[in-house]
């Protein structure tokens, strides 16, 4: 296994710190040290450790309500954790062990116990495929296993199935490469949009490709579609060429073989919500998403639409729906932002080249960074050209505003 792994160390006690980062960095380990337990969610979120080893005596933090919480944040969730506890209080920890820590070591660590317990935990992590690879969102058994969890306790939810339209004729035009950064970008536009809107216990997954979900409420479902959407037609044309932002399409072939205009890419988000319709199982809500995403996707636009049925009469009876559908659709037009995303902005005023722009962005999109924050960071620029950008950042000129809804 390569050792050139990040391990999140969240130990407030200086002296165990610096031995255990003698030790990991001795064993070629990538280490970050978290301080204070409060910070550790944070962190966590924006680093993305292979593996987190977390004091369970922190001093203002419960260290094992904190693995708790790790494990049901979407974005930590499939991080391993290996806790460090005094014999003493194993015992009467051990439950709260079971319940958010993939492993433990008695304080202190013996060196070679340390060495081959992380080197377990990475092996075991790296044998599930419960994250996306590429987004390090929770994949198709996390999300299996959420939904079933909510039906069998009857609980109220709401299920949204988010499409790009049109990536594959973006990803056969610009290559793999470019398409991986609009599948980065729109897992943070996602997640974004959770952390601002969401709930404690809200979740976003990557189904794979250019497929997420993401699971809410009835009283944030669209509050979190309109975010997305809003965000997704702002920032994703400077994923284009200058001269397909302004034509508003691209050449490309259709499904058919033929050339033709291909629209810029938009977001169709289907939304299900089991508020006054019963859902059995999870392939009926499925397919009830699907049914009303290949709806959206008849449309070139960004679009959502929640499913308000009372009941479900199954696929035949559901033909009909068309009509309603449209009539749905005509209300979740959303307001799109006018501004420049900064990304764009430093580009055009060249503070950044084109390079340096893609070297940021990805940082951004990685790391939940600001744009600003990671070009600075990166050394590419001062912080004070931010600040300025910010407080005089120009809305699109007029004869683009018809033609794209930019992106950063």
């Amino acid at each position: 296994m390569s050792k050139n792994k990040k391990i999140l160390l969240v130990i407030e006690d200086q002296n165990l710190e610096k031995i255990l980062t003698y030790l990991l960095k001795a064993w070629s380990y990538d280490v970050i040290v978290c301080p204070e337990g409060s910070l550790a969610l944070e962190m966590a979120g924006q680093k993305y450790p292979d593996l987190i080893i977390i004091d369970a005596h922190l001093v203002k933090t419960d260290g094992l309500k904190l693995c708790k919480l790790l494990k049901y944040d979407f974005l930590t969730s499939y991080i391993p954790i290996i806790i460090l506890i005094e014999k003493r209080q194993l015992r009467r920890n051990l439950l709260d062990i079971e319940q958010g820590v993939d492993d433990f070591l008695i304080k202190p660590p013996d060196p070679i116990d340390l060495e081959i317990r992380i080197a377990l935990s990475l092996k075991s992590a790296a044998h599930q495929f419960h994250a996306n690879a590429l987004t390090k969102l929770p994949g198709n058994k996390s999300i299996e296993k959420l939904v079933k969890s909510h039906i069998d306790l009857n609980k109220i939810f709401s299920f949204a199935y988010v499409d790009i339209n049109n990536f594959k004729s973006f990803n056969d035009k610009y290559g793999y490469i470019s398409g991986d950064r609009i599948i980065l970008q729109t897992a943070r536009i996602l997640t974004s949009a959770m952390k601002k809107y969401g709930r404690q216990g809200d979740f976003v997954g990557h189904i794979g490709g250019d497929d997420f979900v993401y699971i809410t409420s009835p009283e944030t479902e669209e509050i979190i579609a309109k975010e997305c959407i809003n965000e997704f037609d702002r920032l994703i044309p400077l994923h284009y060429s200058q001269e397909d932002r302004k034509a508003g399409h691209i050449r490309a072939k259709d499904r058919s073989g033929h050339q033709t205009n291909i629209p810029l890419m938009g977001l169709s988000i289907a939304i299900v919500n089991n508020l006054n319709f019963n859902v059995p199982s999870i392939f009926q809500l499925i397919e009830v998403a699907f049914e009303i995403k290949n709806f959206l996707k008849k449309h070139a636009t960004s679009n959502y639409l929640v499913n308000r049925r009372v009941s479900d009469t199954g696929m035949d009876g559901r033909k009909n729906l068309q009509e309603q559908y449209s009539l749905e659709l005509k209300k979740h037009h959303p307001h799109i932002n006018t501004h420049k995303p900064l990304g764009q902005v430093m580009l055009e005023t060249h503070l950044l080249n084109e390079a340096q722009l893609n070297e940021t962005l990805a940082t951004h999109w990685t790391t939940g960074q600001r744009v600003g924050e990671a070009a600075v960071s990166m050394g590419f620029i001062e912080e004070a050209d931010v600040k300025r950008l910010i407080e005089h950042q120009p809305s699109f000129p007029h004869s683009e505003k018809k033609h794209s809804r930019e992106v950063s």
